[in-house]
């Protein structure tokens, strides 16, 4: 049967064999698919809608449970017992129904008493899906264990719970939707529609009218969508969301025979694909990928390790459900995805773990990091099967080369799907497949869509977080991140090579460093609450009289409390081939400007932040890192920590340094220090790390160890303790500081000798740490780095900048070669000057005029709505 809407959709996207996407208009997009799907369902027999749905039914419920053919492979077994041992431990907790009652408590399940709590509901149609996946998972005879494949008493129960469910505690309109929307639009239909899916033709029989009524009641349940279907204008239905909530309305659509549903579907799928303009947003959309290679969800939050995977491996399921059907649009979905892979997933991936800075609330989450990217690496496997041969063997490589350098092995069997696994282990034990990173392994990624800066180097990654009026400053929400207030400002995070980066990092990381002390924060001394305990143990804040109303999903709580901008607008950074500068001057969030303004109530709770201007330098050996302007309106007392590095207790640590008045540290070290330099390694690979200051500064030097709860960044983390040890470098700027600065270079990977040498013959000089610039050469590889933070002329060394700008200088033979970006989003025009001896201009970015005279060059820059990119300019010059 001839694919009419591939072919439509096809020819009224002109796609090419490049990625177009960014330049549709996703209302002409889906304006053009809703006319496309009147045309198909027209040439369209009921037969072959019938044989449609079939396939696409067919296509889910193996990508769910393989089928008999797959799943002998013993590559499944251990997933497969996993899936039939998960099923048994839910029947064990599953109450007949005349144990459900007791006294005022309902539940399906033992300890999930439902009615109120809307997770006890989800996790009761979670445990369901599970029983029935395990009764439609073929499993071999000969294979031992639990064995529940079409096992009859299984079924019945799940169909009988279903039905139960939906009697009790479904059907109702007026009594659901309480706790979470999440679980009422997303959560409870995902595992609703995949158990009907599983088990269609047995609750046929049982109950014929079942499915069409849970298919009607999750329609009214996407109460933020329209008369029952998804709404593009709805704030929740964005991004990751949308796939979600799209996808499980395909497989509703073939459940019900609904040609029209699945075509509905798939066209609003479609508009994720389209790249993010700010410029030009539809339908006031911040979330998905931006052209920088940002991913945003919840409309300001840098998520591509959290919510970006669930997309992506979204979208390649849809991709599998919708295979050899005629509702695969394939030349949209494989070469965006493709261009996800390597421009926006791959730059914040580090031996195979997931950076923090792009994980959002998700960070304060037990076994975050590696298995965030075992989920990317199946979404991966699966994409180098749409690739021509070329490609997918490149992916292939990369996949390779992922997995190889994982410090912890990669699980496939918790990958979603069966199919993955198989193709995985055969791309590893390819000789054929040479393990190669797909991306340099030296570069530098400007992420400034979503403030964030990844510098990637052979041995280390570098990851810079930043925020401002546009991106939050973190993610709290739902009893997730407690401790959050300075993750966005200046915070940053080393990972060396060799490292198990669980060791380092992650939520035992979270749970033990102290928050006031982020590596690369400036803060002021005091104590502040968790939301919890500001507000009675609850999750949120609750006001619902004032006129911002605040309760759990509202504007006003995403605002202020979930996910709140600053008052800066000053962050961003520039790009020069790969090397990097970033900076952020330092902001309240949006909370305490507008209760100084009488704006919110009087019982919400505000905390004011320290000023300063903070940059970060990037180069191959060293990252220099500068802070000036360092003060506090209200007068407290302010610190910055120039370090914090976990260690396990079992490790055995080393320190050794100099000061400027020639005295060598040794262990134990704690105190302060006119330090000149200073190591730190313990016998673990990957810990080894120098540090050499430039300006003599009383540095204070400490190794603790720290025990706590892994419920002190997140309520529903188990009460386990853990203990760590910390090496913190840190400077006190005293009580209500005067424009105090600092000035510090990390050297990654250096030993002690190497970084006594440095200190000795550095390559970096600071050229200017003002509260107006910051500016650092690397002689070594002449280059220069800026921000002007002033908004006023202001000239260091041969460069003058007329306003805001972050700048980068490469001398190179005779050439030299300019990257300038507007750090604060706003400048519609930008100007600089530049000493040097007749030059001529040989190429410069779109957008930049160039006046020369005999000694300088003037710069002009139509930077208006160019969101931090970087703009080039290359001048000769004729001695």
């Amino acid at each position: 049967m001839e694919k009419n809407l591939k072919r439509i959709l096809a020819s009224s996207l002109a796609l090419s064999t490049f990625l177009t996407i960014p330049v549709i208009d996703s209302n002409n997009l889906v304006k053009a698919s809703e006319n496309s799907t009147s045309q198909v369902i027209s040439q369209m027999s009921t037969a072959d809608v019938l044989t449609e749905m079939k396939k696409l039914k067919l296509n889910s419920r193996e990508y769910l449970a393989g089928n008999e053919s797959i799943n002998q492979n013993p590559l499944l077994d251990s997933k497969i017992n996993s899936v039939q041992n998960t099923a048994n431990t839910r029947l064990s907790s599953f109450l007949e129904i005349g144990k459900r009652v007791n006294g005022d408590e309902t539940s399906l399940f033992n300890n999930l008493v439902l009615g109120e709590n809307d997770v006890n509901l989800s996790n009761s149609y979670l445990y369901l899906y599970q029983m029935a996946l395990a009764a439609k998972t073929y499993k071999r005879s000969d294979l031992s264990g639990v064995n529940l494949y079409q096992n009859q008493d299984t079924i019945n129960k799940v169909i009988e719970g279903l039905d139960w469910l939906y009697t009790n505690f479904f059907e109702n309109q007026e009594k659901g939707y309480y706790g979470n929307w999440y679980s009422w639009e997303i959560g409870m239909p995902m595992n609703i529609t995949k158990t009907l899916l599983l088990l269609e033709d047995e609750i046929r029989s049982y109950k014929p009218e079942l499915i069409d009524a849970y298919v009607e009641s999750m329609d009214q349940y996407l109460r933020n969508g329209k008369d029952g279907d998804i709404d593009l204008t709805s704030r929740v239905h964005t991004g990751a969301n949308l796939a979600d909530i799209a996808t499980n309305r395909i497989i509703q659509g073939a459940l019900i025979g609904n040609e029209e549903r699945v075509s509905k579907a798939v066209d609003n799928i479609l508009t994720v694909f389209k790249t993010i303009d700010p410029n030009q947003l539809i339908n006031g959309n911040t979330d998905g990928f931006y052209e920088d290679g940002s991913f945003i969800q919840h409309h300001r939050v840098a998520y591509t390790g959290s919510y970006g995977k669930v997309l992506l491996n979204r979208i390649m399921q849809t991709m599998k459900i919708l295979d050899d059907s005629q509702y695969n649009p394939e030349e949209i979905l494989v070469p965006t995805v493709k261009e996800w892979v390597y421009k926006g997933f791959s730059p914040v991936i580090f031996e195979g773990y997931m950076m923090e800075i792009v994980k959002g609330r998700a960070l304060s989450r037990t076994g975050t990091g590696y298995q965030d990217v075992t989920s990317i690496i199946e979404a991966m496997v699966d994409l180098s099967s749409y690739l021509n041969e070329e490609e997918s063997k490149a992916l292939q490589s990369h996949i390779k080369y992922i997995a190889d350098s994982s410090k912890v092995k990669v699980s496939s069997g918790s990958f979603t799907s069966y199919a993955p696994i198989i193709r995985f282990h055969q791309i590893m034990e390819d000789s054929g497949v040479e393990a190669k990173n797909g991306i340099e392994e030296s570069n530098h990624y400007a992420f400034n869509l979503m403030d964030k800066t990844v510098h990637l180097r052979d041995s280390y990654a570098f990851a810079f977080s930043r925020s401002s009026d546009r991106i939050s400053k973190y993610e709290y929400m739902s009893g997730e991140n407690l401790m959050p207030w300075f993750q966005g400002d200046g915070a940053y995070y080393l990972y060396l090579s060799g490292r198990d980066q669980t060791k380092q990092f992650g939520a035992n990381y979270f749970a033990t460093i102290n928050p006031y002390k982020l590596p690369g924060t400036t803060v002021p001394v005091e104590e502040r609450k968790t939301i919890p305990e500001l507000y009675g143990g609850k999750l949120f804040y609750e006001n619902t009289n004032h006129p911002l109303n605040f309760y759990a999903s509202s504007t006003s709580q995403n605002d202020y409390v979930y996910f709140p901008v600053g008052t800066n607008t000053f962050s961003g950074g520039v790009k020069l081939g790969s090397y990097g500068v970033s900076g952020i001057q330092l902001g309240d969030e949006i909370g305490y400007r507008d209760k100084q303004d009488g704006l919110l109530p009087e019982d919400f709770v505000v905390y004011k932040n320290a000023k300063a201007n903070k940059s970060a330098f990037m180069f191959d050996d060293e990252i220099v890192l500068l802070g000036s302007g360092i003060h506090d309106q209200l007068g407290r007392e302010v610190i910055s920590t120039i370090d914090n590095r976990m260690f396990d207790v079992k490790e055995t640590s080393s320190i050794a340094g100099e000061t400027y008045d020639g005295r060598s540290l040794q262990d134990p070290a704690n105190g302060e220090y006119d330090l000149k330099w200073i190591n730190f390694n313990t016998d673990a690979e990957g810990t080894q790390i120098g540090y050499y200051f430039p300006e003599t500064a009383s540095i204070s030097v400490n190794n603790d160890t720290v025990t706590e709860s892994l419920r002190k960044i997140r309520t529903s983390n188990p009460d386990t303790k853990v203990t760590k040890n910390f090496f913190t470098l840190g400077l006190d700027h005293g009580r209500n500081p005067q424009n105090a600065s600092y000035a510090y270079v990390i050297l990654p990977n250096f030993d002690v000798d190497k970084t006594e040498q440095y200190a000795k013959s550095p390559s970096i000089q600071v050229l200017s740490n003002t509260e107006e610039v910051h500016a650092v050469e690397n002689k070594k590889l002449g280059i220069k780095g800026f921000n002007f933070f002033s908004d006023k002329k202001k000239t260091v060394s041969n460069i003058t900048s007329y306003n805001q700008a972050s700048i980068l200088v490469k001398n190179e033979d005779d050439t030299i070669t300019i990257a300038v970006s507007d750090p604060t989003f706003k400048l519609d025009k930008m100007k600089l000057e530049i000493e040097a001896s007749n030059p001529a201009v040989v190429a410069a970015s779109e957008g930049v005029k160039t006046s020369v005279s005999s000694k300088k060059t003037l710069i002009h820059i139509d930077s208006a709505n160019s969101n931090g990119k970087s703009f080039e300019i290359k001048l000769k010059i004729n001695d």
